[in-house]
């Protein structure tokens, strides 16, 4: 008699999870490319494989194996990964500099059976290009209160809190021209440079009367 096999549903599991969040806010980002940088090479000879399979469209593949698109919820998740540590990049995809990189290092491990024992949950926070600081009176040292911070040849503006304290996130690198005005003082216009996505820049300003 025929022998027939007996054929099961494969169970897929999920080797590293997490999710990907503004620095600032804690806010979910979704549509952030979560991307496998370094693993085993057990890992990275598969990949190998399947990048020849695929051809020239392996590079223009938003979802891989080793590359995936954050959801709604600023969720993400790798499956079936070999035993061993991976480096994990988030970053977004559309090329603005908003948003600079992070990165973390995972683990996977598995029993006996093949069974994943340790799941890596893994969250990451996408660092925003950021321009703070204090706008003091210059003859008085004390915080002006409203003063308004605006990057010229843009919409991005924030006004200064009762200590002085301003906030802008979110910008774009590269030489920004930062006016601060408030009533009764002169204003302030300064050249900031901004040399990566992600970085955070400190200026503080004493306005003139």
């Amino acid at each position: 008699m025929p022998t027939f096999l007996k054929l099961e549903p494969t169970r897929r599991q999920a080797a590293i999870a997490g999710w990907v969040r503004d620095s600032q806010t804690g806010q979910a980002l979704a549509g952030i490319q979560v991307a496998i940088t370094a693993a085993p090479a057990q890992f990275t000879a598969w990949l190998e494989l399947k990048a020849m399979q695929y051809g020239d469209g392996w590079m223009a593949m938003s979802e891989r194996s080793d590359r995936t698109r954050t959801a709604a919820d600023g969720h993400f998740h790798f499956l079936d990964l070999p035993t061993g540590q991976y480096t994990l990049t988030a970053s977004w995809p559309s090329g603005s500099t908003r948003y600079g990189i992070a990165q973390t290092v995972a683990s996977v491990s598995r029993d006996t059976t093949g069974s994943i024992t340790n799941r890596s949950n893994t969250d990451l926070a996408l660092p925003l290009t950021t321009l703070k600081g204090q706008v003091t009176g210059a003859d008085t040292k004390e915080a002006v209160f409203l003063a308004g911070v605006r990057i010229q040849g843009s919409g991005e503006r924030a006004f200064s809190d009762a200590q002085g304290n301003y906030l802008l996130a979110g910008l774009e690198a590269g030489t920004r021209a930062v006016q601060i005005s408030a009533r009764g003082y002169k204003v302030h216009i300064q050249q900031v440079q901004f040399t990566q996505a992600g970085e955070q820049q400190n200026l503080n300003v004493a306005l003139e009367k």
